[in-house]
């Protein structure tokens, strides 16, 4: 099945107000970002409209029924869902900013979480833990780990094959947040550009969040899903409520 994309904006103030809230279910002095909060509210989203896709199926006739019922591992959903959060390594590593290092200089951490986790409904309590946990894998994502990372590709250039392997055959989606890339400073006599918006339709399961235009605020999130996976996406109430449809 074809992908389709659409663009929404999270606005400034709704976003901070649900930080806040999300921000009171969590203990200790681990302060979350926007970025957690959005790759959360993405995760839990996305991995309900693929669970929701996976029932339909198995309802849809007397047959599907029939095959889910005797083979339940084929319209049941994964027992867990892979949130693969890419992550800038120009800030973790000194020199590249100084430098002006041009070129995708980035890793990616899976964030694995059980799907029973991320379907039963979303609210400020359950997107907590989720938050939480993409705020660890980038807080353990330092200079360190990236040499590691480094040194045993190295060694071995075929081993990270296996996991990401596994990765794309389970249900999976990718986050690479973009926000703060000087997207609108580029200025060749006329001003600013006026919008900056990604292609139209990319991969499913893809999401990038971007920068709006200085004088809106807030985040602008790229969504690329399959058709009947987006449709049951727009109707997460959810989502819907923290977010403005663009197109």
């Amino acid at each position: 099945m074809s992908a389709v994309g659409h663009v929404l904006h999270f606005p400034a103030s709704r976003l901070a107000s649900l930080r806040t809230s999300v921000q009171g279910y969590i203990s200790g002095d681990l302060r979350i970002s926007d970025n957690d909060i959005l790759t959360a509210l993405l995760a839990m989203a996305v991995a309900q409209s693929e669970a929701e896709c996976k029932w339909d199926s198995a309802s849809a006739s007397y047959l599907s029924s029939l095959v889910s019922y005797l083979f339940p591992s084929m319209y049941a959903p994964d027992s867990r869902f892979v949130t693969q959060v890419v992550i800038d390594t120009r800030p973790r590593l000194e020199g590249l900013i100084t430098a002006r290092y041009a070129g995708n200089s980035v890793l990616t951490r899976c964030l694995v979480n059980s799907m029973e986790s991320l379907i039963s409904g979303i609210d400020e309590q359950s997107l907590a833990p989720i938050a939480k946990s993409v705020r660890q894998i980038v807080n353990g994502f330092d200079s360190q780990y990236i040499g590691q990372y480094v040194d045993t590709l190295h060694k071995d250039p075929l081993c990270f094959m296996c996991p990401a392997t596994y990765a794309f055959s389970k249900t999976t989606m990718v986050v690479s947040n973009q926000s703060r890339f000087p997207l609108y400073h580029a200025d060749f006599g006329n001003g600013i550009p006026t919008w900056v918006s990604p292609v139209r339709t990319f991969f499913p399961n893809f999401s990038s969040v971007i920068p709006t235009h200085p004088s809106t605020g807030g985040y602008v999130v790229y969504i690329s899903m399959t058709e009947r996976a987006m449709a049951k996406f727009l109707q997460n109430k959810f989502w819907m409520s923290t977010s403005d449809m663009v197109y």
